[in-house]
């Protein structure tokens, strides 16, 4: 891969990584009550118990997954976090009923995490 792509999939990574990382810290000062919110989004695919609990770590997962993003550590494996974080995301806008333009986000970024799960992390060199 040319210099300038590792470039710009360095830049892409940070870039994605500072998103999730704000997003991330959001979510832990939004504490429990956004947690349990969060994890409500579970009772879609059968899962209706601690819902605090799956909350915390799809917060967790935005956090410390966009840290691995900024870092360049531990991409592959909180890339996957991500990845399962924005499914349930996608789920929950599909569910309900929310229009195009809000179900793309999650949906854009199931494939940007893919993309990094599949790809190694510390230049994103494939």
């Amino acid at each position: 891969m040319g210099s300038n792509n590792k470039l710009a999939f360095l830049i892409f990574r940070i870039g994605i990584g500072v998103f999730f990382a704000i997003f991330g810290i959001m979510k832990v000062f939004g504490g429990p009550q956004v947690w349990e919110f969060l994890g409500g989004t579970m009772k879609f695919v059968g899962i209706s118990f601690w819902p605090v609990f799956w909350g915390l770590l799809a917060t967790l997962a935005e956090l410390l997954g966009g840290l691995a993003l900024i870092s360049g550590f531990f991409v592959r494996p909180l890339a996957i976090a991500l990845l399962f974080t924005m499914i349930m995301a996608t789920i929950l806008k599909i569910a309900g009923n929310a229009p195009f333009a809000e179900v793309s986000y999650p949906l854009v970024m199931v494939l940007v995490t893919l993309f990094f799960a599949m790809n190694k992390g510390k230049y994103s060199e494939a």
